[in-house]
């Protein structure tokens, strides 16, 4: 039996995507089990850059399992006209479609690394009076806190425009996962409303796995959202509150963003057989 071309890009794409995500787990509990403060902010930017330097090849391989995967989706045969795979195919090889959820993924990834507080601009922040740093600095902590948020490293880019970049092992994962899995929604989605597919009942999976994606690395900028849509509430108390959910909200939006694509594949396959579906001999004498 002949396997479809497809099935070594989607074996490749889910060893290393799990690979991926399973490399940069182990390493972030493995540095939590063991955490300690390190004298000397030279030793400590030292150990935490080499932390960084083993996520980052964590996260290659498993945006290169994500890619291997889109690449076998995109070469699927599907499983006739209709089908969920054969939707998921066609909007994967439409150039139009990838480049627009290429741009709204990197679109998102911006806003994420602002609204998560990765990338850090503090206009009324004199860097020099609260955190003594007149030229580009790095800065590392290397304990103590919960898993995925130690080690902590911090970049001072430009002290005098107020920009520092934060990065925590959490966030710098959900940087990059998360805008690929928006880019991905995007994708499909605009390949069924630009084809006339999508009903209004599929779509409102995808905006709640995106809103659900921008609380993943930030739980306090849920509590900052959450308290300016519900009034009479302190916003630093909600904030406060929800940071032990940062989990939940983890497991809400990852699934989420995985199953809403085929989801609208689904209804958009279901309007594409009932467009083609051949009326029967009543529809024919009504028509008539």
């Amino acid at each position: 039996m002949k396997l479809p071309r497809s099935a070594p890009y989607l074996g490749a794409g889910i060893a290393a995507f799990g690979g991926g995500i399973a490399w940069v787990a182990v390493e972030s509990l493995s540095w939590y089990s063991t955490q300690h403060p390190v004298l000397g902010q030279s030793a400590a930017v030292s150990q935490v850059s080499g932390f960084y330097l083993y996520e980052a090849a964590g996260i290659a391989l498993a945006v290169v399992g994500a890619l291997l995967l889109g690449m076998g989706l995109a070469r699927s045969p599907g499983g006739g006209p209709g089908s969920v795979l054969t939707v998921v195919s066609e909007a994967l090889n439409a150039g139009s479609d990838v480049r627009i959820g290429a741009l709204a993924g990197a679109l998102y990834g911006l806003a994420y690394l602002l609204v998560s507080s990765v990338l850090v601009y503090q206009p009324t922040v004199n860097f020099q009076t609260i955190y003594r740093v007149t030229h580009p600095t790095v800065v590392a902590a290397t304990c103590c806190g919960s898993p995925g948020t130690v080690p902590e490293l911090i970049v001072y880019l430009a002290p005098q425009w107020h920009i520092a970049v934060q990065i925590l092992p959490l966030d710098a994962l959900f940087a990059v996962l998360i805008p690929l899995l928006v880019g991905f929604n995007v994708v499909v989605a605009a390949h069924a409303l630009r084809n006339r597919l999508l009903r209004s009942n599929a779509g409102w999976l995808g905006p709640v796995g995106v809103m659900a994606g921008f609380f993943t690395g930030c739980p306090t900028c849920a509590g900052l959202f959450l308290a300016g849509t519900i009034g009479g509430l302190g916003a630093t108390t909600l904030a406060v509150a929800l940071a032990p959910y940062q989990a939940l909200f983890i497991a809400l939006s990852i699934p989420v963003l995985l199953i809403s694509p085929f989801v609208v594949a689904v209804f958009a396959g279901r309007a594409a057989l009932a467009a083609c579906a051949i009326p029967g001999a009543a529809d024919r004498r009504t028509l008539s």
